[in-house]
């Protein structure tokens, strides 16, 4: 063949500590760069992959897509899930838009396929026209450098080994090594912002600008990015020698706060705000901003952002609730919701089939393996649990020095227990007990509720 993707798509791996002995879970619309993405893992290590597809139902073609990607696989002996999903009946009840809420279902059932699968990685095939569209898009809407940083190589268990590549490459890929595949003609109608972006500004300011752009836009994320983890990381530093946790919030001293930049400023607030309920969902320059004016003009002040408290006196900075007051095990009510040491806990039942995929919160049980009632506790002396996914099992104290929980706030952790020992610690691990399979029937669905 005179034109190959491979030594980029193996360079990419390479970078991100990709090994054949891991398990790969590709996830295969049936488009040219995902099917390339499938091709080229065949080509690399074709006994460790496994394929999943969505079918969501948006086209009358979605059947024929999903029949395309099933008999492809079946024919090479390539392990298939295809999974459908009514997101149509999500987006009436949750209110997102159409792209936010497919791609929100989308990666929650590849992270809970790819867990109970036991694949090590997921495989996405976005590449580098993506790329240059997603930071264009975020040029439009204001983004910081954090943003301009655009998509990143990894995240979590998902890869993109294809990000380095033009659309067109893999097109012409496709082509040169006869790969089939299909076309989701939605792709290429102008009424969503990144279509119209793909299909009328890129070509535009390509045309009447700067032929370059979509390589330039390329190179920007890459020098943002780089930046970005430089100067996140000594956001890091300065939170690490002087953030504390004391009686369940987060304290940063004041005057440490006034010393520093006002870059540095709003990223050690972000910092603090991501320590604390370990994400920034709702969160904009325009709380952070608010926030830091608040420390600078008032000496005591309490502020309400999305989901949280912040609050300050003369000599400190605060996020969330003062908590840390010892409680009893408290019995679950199922279905039903308690709150125990700060946290909100929620039990539901369903069918295994009923139930909208889990969130990151949330952690499914097979109901007929468990031993009621539940009961959620405090830590106790030589508390131990098999984590889902591990051999053997380890000791408590272990699992939470691993998630990085404070020394401060280990004491006043639920740990949610049946009668034969602990199912779960929210925002830690949960245990390989009454796991979801093949045979569920009835599903408890335990979240922890976020304020």
């Amino acid at each position: 063949m005179g034109y190959d993707i491979f030594p980029a798509f193996a360079r990419n791996l390479a970078s991100m500590s990709v090994s054949k002995q891991e398990r790969i879970l590709i996830a295969v619309s049936g488009g040219p760069d995902s099917m390339a993405l499938l091709h080229l893992f065949l080509r690399w290590n074709k006994r460790n992959v496994g394929v999943f597809h969505l079918n969501h139902g948006f086209r009358e073609a979605a059947s024929q897509d999903a029949a395309f990607v099933r008999d492809y696989c079946r024919n090479l002996n390539i392990p298939v899930e295809i999974q459908e999903y009514d997101i149509n009946r999500y987006l009436a009840v949750s209110g997102e838009s159409k792209q936010q809420g497919a791609r929100k279902i989308r990666y929650q059932l590849l992270r809970n396929f790819a867990e109970a699968g036991g694949y090590h990685r997921v495989a996405l095939g976005h590449h580098g026209d993506d790329q240059a569209e997603t930071v264009l898009m975020r040029i439009l809407r204001g983004a910081g450098l954090h943003g301009l940083g655009g998509i990143p190589l990894q995240r979590g268990i998902f890869i993109r080994p294809l990000l380095t590549v033009y659309r067109e490459e893999i097109v012409r890929y496709c082509q040169e090594f006869e790969v089939p595949h299909i076309f989701d003609e939605t792709n290429f109608e102008p009424i969503y912002l990144r279509n119209k972006v793909r299909k009328e500004l890129l070509p535009y300011l390509a045309q009447e600008y700067n032929p370059e752009i979509v390589p330039n836009l390329m190179q920007l994320s890459e020098l943002a990015r780089a930046d970005e983890l430089e100067l996140q990381s000594r956001a890091e530093e300065i939170c690490k020698g002087s953030m504390r946790w004391k009686r369940g919030q987060l304290v940063f001293p004041r005057d440490r706060f006034l010393e520093l930049s006002t870059s540095m400023q709003r990223r050690v607030l972000r910092r603090m705000l991501q320590a604390y309920q370990g994400h920034l969902l709702r969160i904009d320059f325009g709380h952070i901003e608010e926030w830091r004016q608040h420390i600078l003009e008032n000496t005591s002040y309490r502020l309400s952002l999305p989901q949280i408290w912040v609050s300050g006196t003369v000599d400190y900075i605060f996020v969330g609730e003062v908590s840390g007051e010892k409680w009893e095990p408290v019995e679950l009510t199922i279905p039903g919701q308690v709150r125990v040491g700060g946290f909100t806990i929620q039990a539901e039942l369903g069918d295994r089939d009923s139930l909208p995929p889990r969130t990151e919160d949330s952690e499914d049980f097979d109901l007929e393996e468990l031993q009621l009632p539940l009961v959620a506790r405090t830590r106790q002396d030589g508390d131990r649990m098999r984590p889902f996914g591990v051999e053997g099992t380890k000791k408590v104290k272990d699992l939470l020095i691993d998630a990085r929980i404070p020394l401060q706030a280990r004491d006043f952790l639920p740990l949610i227990c049946d009668q034969e020992g602990i199912l779960w610690i929210p925002t830690v691990r949960r245990s390989q007990r009454a796991p979801i399979t093949a045979s569920t029937t009835k599903v408890l669905r335990l979240t922890q509720i976020r304020p």
